[in-house]
């Protein structure tokens, strides 16, 4: 009795690792390796596109690129909330007084003035 119990255990186990080994050989096989190599890349670059655009969002507030044309240029944002003076604070933070080159100097790391 128990030989036919150690054979069927060791039928049972070989069935096992052979399907084991076919299903990693397959894993294996160039064509799913180039499938999963893509889309590795593709979720990588999407990723890098949605930081990309976070980063151009908030540098385009802080330029202040998205104003509407209808505001009045002469009169510095914050002007009306009370905020005047050389040290007061503009969008995103950055004095009123800064002019562009300024700001984009602030925004880009390691940026230098030419």
């Amino acid at each position: 009795m128990s030989r036919i119990f150690y054979l069927a255990f060791g039928a049972a186990a070989g069935v096992v690792v052979v399907r084991r080994a076919a299903k990693a050989a397959a894993a294996l096989t160039p064509t799913s390796l180039a499938g999963s190599l893509v889309q590795s890349v593709q979720e990588f670059l999407a990723d890098v596109r949605e930081a990309a655009a976070e980063r151009e969002e908030e540098i385009r507030v802080a330029l202040g690129l998205d104003r509407d044309p209808d505001d009045d240029p002469s009169e510095p944002s914050g002007a009306g909330a009370g905020a005047a003076g050389p040290g007061a604070a503009g969008a995103a933070g950055y004095p009123d007084n800064l002019d562009d080159a300024e700001r984009t100097m602030r925004l880009v790391p390691g940026a230098r003035r030419p």
